[in-house]
């Protein structure tokens, strides 16, 4: 077992040492909500909009949150590691009665339990998944992000027997989401998603999203999507906190139109993860310096854009290395990063050789 330090109800302890009472109702009913907040550097993404959602899950089941906004921007920070991509898992549970018995218990304290992983990369990103489609059993208030999962994860679990990676689930003909996902699909060219309501979680990412096409001139939608409709979808899309935006491929066995990433999804997921690394650049605080720190840059094939960045990026920093230049091509060769390792000195600094790769009209991103 991993023995990462783990918060239990006050205590920061060793994960083999954490221990709930059988008699806890999160194990004995399922009694309880989570969440799940995505840490980039340190930064926990959207935190805002996390405790608000799972204040409303909260609401939704009639318990207390335990702690103001406040306190758990303090309880959680301690588990973050400022060098790595991770997420927090936090639940809530109503805590140990004194016995099973299904009314609600007066007067015992929930029971508070948070983690913290590392964001592995997601296997298949750049490819594309496999999806099948299935007729949504689940309860009627899939928007309380509830740990009664049980549902969900048969879904799942019958996507993975046919080897896909998720199950679109459907009702009244109708597309809701994936059973660990919100849903995404181009269809005529404009950006599609189910609308908000008790069928869906109201996923985070699914919100950033939306908000990121609206300011990149992207159409989109929020309005009932007959699954059928999803016959002549250009792309599709499930996506998810910790597995960020992922292309579907193929679903029920047939190619979602050519069988490879859209340009939608291309566009949208590069745009994506530029607005993250806006986010950390914001955050002063969450860099000691001077700090080792990867300065990245893409652009067409064919021109020397090595050279070209680390040109820029020696205005400010004269003493980078040529060994600190890496460069990747994207898989159509059409494109190429560039990622100069750099020892930087203050936010000012990075803030300048940002300002200065954006400005080159070769350098279509920098982040």
């Amino acid at each position: 077992m991993e023995n990462k330090t783990v918060y239990l109800n006050g205590e920061y302890l060793p994960l083999s040492e954490a221990k709930v009472s059988v008699l806890d109702r999160g194990f004995l009913f399922g009694d309880g909500v989570y969440e799940v907040i995505p840490s980039y550097c340190g930064h926990l993404f959207h935190f805002q909009d996390h405790l608000q959602r799972l204040e409303n899950s909260l609401a939704g089941i009639r318990l207390s949150n335990p702690h103001t906004r406040e306190q758990w921007q303090q309880i959680l920070s301690p588990l973050l590691d400022r060098n790595v991509d991770q997420y927090i898992y936090l639940q809530i549970t109503r805590g140990v009665a004194s016995k099973r018995d299904h009314a609600f218990p007066s007067d015992i304290p929930a029971t508070v339990f948070a983690m913290c992983s590392n964001i592995v990369p997601f296997v298949g990103l750049n490819e594309g998944v496999k999806a099948i489609s299935m007729d949504d059993t689940r309860w009627k208030f899939c928007n309380v992000k509830a740990i009664t999962l049980l549902g969900n994860i048969l879904h799942r679990q019958a996507a993975v027997d046919q080897g896909c990676a998720e199950a679109l689930l459907v009702k009244n003909g109708y597309l809701i989401e994936g059973a660990a996902s919100n849903v995404f699909a181009v269809i005529d060219s404009v950006l599609c998603t189910p609308p908000k309501g008790n069928d869906i979680l109201p996923g985070i990412t699914r919100d950033v999203i939306l908000e990121l096409a609206r300011k990149n001139d992207i159409p989109y939608s929020e309005d009932k999507i007959l699954f059928s409709s999803l016959q002549v979808a250009s792309e599709i899309w499930v996506t998810s906190s910790t597995r960020e935006i992922i292309p579907v491929v193929e679903l029920d066995s047939k190619m979602v139109a050519d069988g490879k990433p859209g340009p939608v999804w291309q566009v949208m997921n590069s745009i994506f993860q530029a607005y993250k690394q806006s986010l950390i650049m914001s955050e002063q605080t969450f860099f000691e310096f001077p700090c080792e720190f990867p300065v990245k840059a893409m652009g067409k094939a064919g021109i020397d854009l090595d050279l070209l960045v680390i040109e820029i990026v020696r205005r400010h920093v004269p003493d980078v290395k040529n060994d600190a230049v890496t460069t990747r091509p994207s898989k159509d060769g059409n494109f190429v990063a560039i990622t100069v390792i750099i020892e930087a000195s203050s936010k000012k600094q990075l803030d300048a050789i940002y300002q200065d790769l954006t400005d080159h009209p070769s350098i279509l991103m920098a982040l």
